[in-house]
């Protein structure tokens, strides 16, 4: 049997490609002297918003006297991005995701989820809040319609047999990180029990290698998943990078990832700190015209860039 391949054998392949793209720095304006990161795309209409990761440098998440991260939204206009009029600010939040989904009565909803941590654990306890609303401007961020403890990477698609539910279990059988998934009918079934219950792809890579679902995709018999595998712990250097794969939801298997975007390949700029200095955290996949694909990455917990690529799906 084949041994699941790990993050430096993923990582050696993608260097060994020649003719790789370079990304560009996304210029987040009107944060001052404060980080913009970890972006994710959502699409409105003819609009595009950007939901944006803001938090000061010394922003440290075991600290809650220091931790000050917020989502913000900004749309793309002829002459950059700009701050979105009448859309909310989440405070307390890191890491946005959002999908666009189906009522119970077939109308669409835009489910926007952030990632929060409750401080009255030690270490604080990691909790994904989920939020519901026509559209960005009526999304309220007092107003969660569920709450997932103990669980980043939680992602939503819309498939004409149901709802995707993609998880990101640690611990146990799932050991460092992996990947989950679970059919529902709608966004109303999701509660931690159901996420709980989900089948777990064991084998896509090497025990010491992270893995995690960043934006899903519907390739009509299987789901794209844009996602990021990873190296390190807490404390030491940390490694990440982008990676794109596919899930068949019948047969409940999952392939390799293969590496699409690592650090190296934007521009340089300054790291939040020394041990983030190799990560990519990609956000969303935008497709574009002639094959091709726009993916927007969070660089180092500072800063966002963009890279067009061939696209993976």
């Amino acid at each position: 049997m084949t041994q699941p391949i790990g993050y430096r054998d993923l990582v050696a392949d993608h260097l060994r490609r020649s003719g790789r793209p370079t990304g560009v720095a996304e210029v987040i304006p009107g944060v001052g002297d404060r980080l913009a990161y970890n972006p994710c795309v959502v699409r409105q209409g003819g609009r595009t918003l950007l939901a944006v990761r803001v938090e000061s440098p010394d922003s440290y998440w075991r600290d809650e006297s220091s931790w000050d991260p917020e989502i913000r939204f900004y749309e793309r206009t002829p002459g950059g991005w700009r701050p979105a009029p009448g859309t909310p600010v989440f405070t307390g939040a890191e890491d946005p995701f959002a999908a666009w989904v189906l009522g119970r009565d077939g109308t669409p909803v835009l489910v926007f989820g952030v990632v929060s941590l409750d401080y009255r654990q030690d270490p604080p306890m990691v909790v994904t809040r989920f939020h519901a609303a026509p559209d960005v401007e009526r999304l309220d961020p007092g107003g969660a319609f569920l709450e997932v403890p103990q669980m980043k990477d939680i992602r939503l698609l819309q498939r004409g047999d149901g709802l995707a539910v993609c998880g990101r279990p640690q611990g146990g059988t799932a050991g460092r990180g992996r990947v989950s998934l679970i059919m529902a009918e709608d966004y109303t079934e999701l509660s931690p029990e159901l996420i709980a219950k989900a089948h777990v792809f064991h084998d896509q890579v090497a025990e010491d290698t992270k893995l995690g679902v960043n934006e899903l995709y519907d390739l009509g018999d299987r789901i794209g998943v844009l996602g990021h595998i990873a190296v390190g712990e807490e404390g030491g250097p940390q490694e990440y990078a982008g990676a794109w794969w596919t899930i068949d939801p019948a047969a409940c298997t999952a392939t390799a990832p293969r590496v699409i975007a690592m650090r190296s390949d934007f521009p340089p700029a300054p790291p939040k700190r020394p041990d983030l200095t190799d990560v990519v955290f990609p956000g969303s996949l935008e497709t574009l015209d002639g094959g091709l694909a726009r993916v927007y990455c969070g660089l180092s917990d500072a800063t966002i860039g963009s890279i067009v690529l061939p696209s993976p799906f």
